[in-house]
């Protein structure tokens, strides 16, 4: 390893629009129970899975809105996990392919709300 220098590779977000424009279903339900700070900083969609993780276990949260959500986030939890495999393993290709599924799986749960 380099003394004076370090390989960064990491995940920022990149909206064409702001979050709460392209995902106003999923921003609506963040602001609903209290989870503003990924709206307030914009977070990628892979950060965002975390918070999703966390609002299917918070008791605040409604039961209904819980098992709406559920499905949805085991499969986004799985997909994070696949990209951060391809991301640790500098497989920036399949890194890639795995985003892709990830965004994917937003948008689908963008229209199930």
């Amino acid at each position: 390893m380099s003394r004076h220098m370090q390989i960064d590779i990491r995940l920022i977000p990149f909206y064409e629009k702001p979050f709460e424009k392209a995902f106003p279903r999923i921003a609506a339900l963040l602001r609903e129970h209290g989870y503003t700070e990924p709206l307030e900083r914009d977070v990628s969609l892979y950060d965002l899975v975390d918070t999703l993780a966390d609002m299917t276990h918070a008791p605040g949260v409604p039961r209904g809105v819980k098992e709406r959500m559920a499905p949805h986030v085991a499969g986004l939890i799985t997909l994070k996990e696949t990209a951060r495999e391809r991301l640790l393993s500098r497989r920036l290709n399949a890194l890639d392919a795995a985003l892709y599924d990830l965004e994917d799986a937003v948008e689908e749960l963008e229209s199930s709300l």
